[in-house]
């Protein structure tokens, strides 16, 4: 059992499987600001503030990935990215300007930063892996108690819940399963029916006491909303900003539509690059691959193929989102949508490696099409002609990517001539 203040080197020494398997799933975002990839977004993608150059990012997680693997330190992980930051000019203080175009590329690794990237990243990770082992265990063990380093450098909002005791699926969790602050030492013990009846420990509920803020993000006032919880002594407990996810829930698919489309296109890139999606690619298009070997139709791959399982893959502008009357801003792509694909020669020419493009296709389409009221076609010419259609469910309450295929100007030309053009750049 880990030591109360979750000693780091303690905790990476371990070299723990679940903690190794979230932080390798991770794809990849740029963000020149902490606050540019926000919250759940963490769970998906990579990220250093300031660090716009996919090669730097690269090098900073692979230095993560060794020390989760092997216990390293804080001075291992140091002495081996120094170095290479000094090489290529990203070590110091200040921006870093690309001498060329004047352009800044980011800003400047030192010591201190370096220390923090370790710490966060490695905590984020252990307690990610803490959490697929108690939910392993949850039959068993129930109930889960919040418990805080109760010393002077204990933060009096994470006093106020050291002790509380919560169901394990108590929506609670979602948000304020540690760590949930720079430095937290905060960490979650499980506990058995018998624990809770031999203790006498009262068991709280959520119900009713979580609400939705602003909460301040950066000191020129922006805010973004975050989830606080309100206890029976009035209390309200908040994460610090940027805090307020599970980072263990790697498999959940946070409501999207909560966060501003900019925050919310950087947890789907992260998914779309990282290599959980990529993993569920290549199973799927493995076994379609040996159905169609086998002679099965369509409806009997998909009788055993579809599970239901699906991924978001961009996220529509108010101006879209408005054309289909849709009511969220998050589009998906279903394993159904998949699998048709990789049966059908449309499919044949996207790839896994095309998926990430399917935002870039809708922001800067040249053509828009609208296919009676619940459908949208974009058309963009990027080197290759890329086709993606967007429909609307009857509600309104959800979208999905239905179609999303290599093109050519003849069927751009059809796609005219079938629906309302919405805007047309094509020039033809």
């Amino acid at each position: 059992m880990p030591r109360a203040d979750v000693d780091l080197s303690y905790a990476i020494g371990l070299p723990p499987a679940e903690a190794i398997k979230y932080f390798e799933q991770k794809g990849f975002a740029i963000g020149f600001r902490w606050q540019d990839v926000w919250a759940e977004a963490h769970a998906k993608a990579f990220t250093v503030a300031g660090v716009t150059k996919l090669d730097i990012l690269t090098d900073i997680r692979n230095g993560l990935t060794d020390a989760l693997r092997n216990g390293g330190t804080l001075a291992d992980f140091q002495k081996q990215l120094q170095p290479m930051l000094e090489t290529r000019g990203w070590w110091g203080r200040g921006r870093v300007v690309d001498q060329a175009t004047g352009e800044v590329a980011g800003k400047r690794l030192n010591s201190r930063r370096l220390e923090t990237i370790f710490r966060q990243n490695m905590q984020s990770a252990y307690m990610a892996g803490r959490y697929q082992e108690q939910l392993a265990g949850a039959d068993l063990r129930p109930y889960w108690e919040y418990v805080a380093v109760m010393d002077s450098r204990t933060r009096p909002a994470h006093r106020t819940l050291h002790g509380r005791v919560f169901r394990f699926d108590d929506p609670f969790w979602r948000t304020f399963y540690p760590p949930n602050g720079w430095r937290c030492r905060c960490r979650v013990r499980t506990r058995s029916q018998r624990d809770i009846d031999r203790l006498d420990l009262p068991v709280s509920s959520s119900e009713g006491r979580l609400e939705t803020i602003d909460q301040p993000v950066g000191r020129d006032g922006e805010t973004r909303p975050a989830v606080a919880f309100r206890g029976s002594d009035g209390k309200r407990f908040t994460t610090d900003a940027g805090f307020g996810y599970n980072p263990g829930r790697a498999a959940y698919q946070p409501e999207l539509d909560r966060y501003p489309a900019d925050v919310a296109r950087q947890y789907v890139r992260g998914t779309l690059t990282g290599p959980e999606f990529a993993r569920s690619y290549r199973m799927l298009e493995s076994q379609v691959a040996e159905r169609v070997a086998s002679g099965q139709t369509l409806a009997q791959m998909r009788d055993g193929l579809v599970v239901g399982q699906r991924w978001p893959v961009a996220v529509l502008s108010d101006e879209y989102r408005q054309l289909l009357r849709a009511e969220t801003q998050t589009v998906w792509l279903s394993d159904d949508t998949l699998v048709k694909q990789a049966v059908s020669r449309e499919g044949q020419d996207i790839g896994l490696d095309d998926y990430w493009r399917v935002q870039d296709v809708i922001e800067r389409a040249q053509l828009i099409v609208r296919q009676g009221e619940l459908n949208l076609v974009f058309i963009r010419r990027a080197g290759r002609i890329y086709h993606a259609v967007v429909k609307a469910t009857a509600s309104g309450r959800a979208l999905f990517l239905t179609s999303f295929r290599e093109s050519n100007a003849k069927a751009a030309t059809q796609a005219m001539r079938r629906g309302e053009v919405i805007r047309n750049e094509w020039g033809e």
